[in-house]
């Protein structure tokens, strides 16, 4: 009796959450939310601003993909592997983002006879970033930190998706410049 009223629980909660109503998504984020933080944490070794993009991520995928369900073990298996696509997702974007910052990253390790760890790199991007002029700092940070996309950015700014373009990539070559100059005083 018990679990058909928790399988009544669950399909009113999943009804609720696939139709957009708030009761629900509080519900969700008050029963399942720190479970699914916990699970990326750990998941990702305790990489905390990681995990709480990952945790985000899923949040949306759930408000997208979200159906009617009554079967706990099926709706907690939907929700980890939902939580971890979202944390790979997060990942490759992370490494994107590197990519894009470092092109010369190969050359940079190479001539260096300690190789820069990712802690020296995000000590490094979060002083070159300081370094950069309020619009260009806002418009990297809204792209690549907080992934919204060129046509997102564009609306809100009141420009063609060609003119944020044009933007990201010149602020990713200053980025560039000022993450070359502090990279030396991070090495080893």
């Amino acid at each position: 009796m018990e679990r058909d009223a928790l399988s009544a629980q669950l399909w009113q909660m999943t009804t609720g959450l696939a139709r957009g109503h708030d009761e629900a998504w509080s519900w969700f984020h008050l029963e399942y939310g720190p479970g699914i933080f916990r699970q990326l944490l750990a998941a990702s070794w305790g990489d905390y601003e990681l995990a709480t993009e990952a945790l985000q991520q899923t949040y949306l995928r759930v408000a997208r993909h979200a159906r009617a369900c009554d079967s706990a073990e099926m709706f907690g298996s939907w929700l980890r592997l939902l939580a971890r696509s979202a944390l790979n997702d997060c990942r490759r974007k992370r490494r994107s983002f590197w990519s894009r910052l470092v092109p010369e990253a190969n050359a940079f390790e190479a001539a260096s006879p300690a190789a820069v760890n990712e802690d020296r790199l995000l000590a490094a991007l979060e002083e070159a970033l300081t370094e950069l002029a309020e619009p260009e700092r806002t418009l990297l940070q809204a792209k690549y930190l907080s992934g919204r996309s060129v046509a997102e950015i564009a609306e809100s700014l009141h420009v063609s998706t060609k003119a944020v373009e044009s933007r990201l990539t010149r602020a990713r070559a200053e980025l560039r410049r000022h993450l070359l100059a502090v990279l030396p005083r991070h090495e080893g």
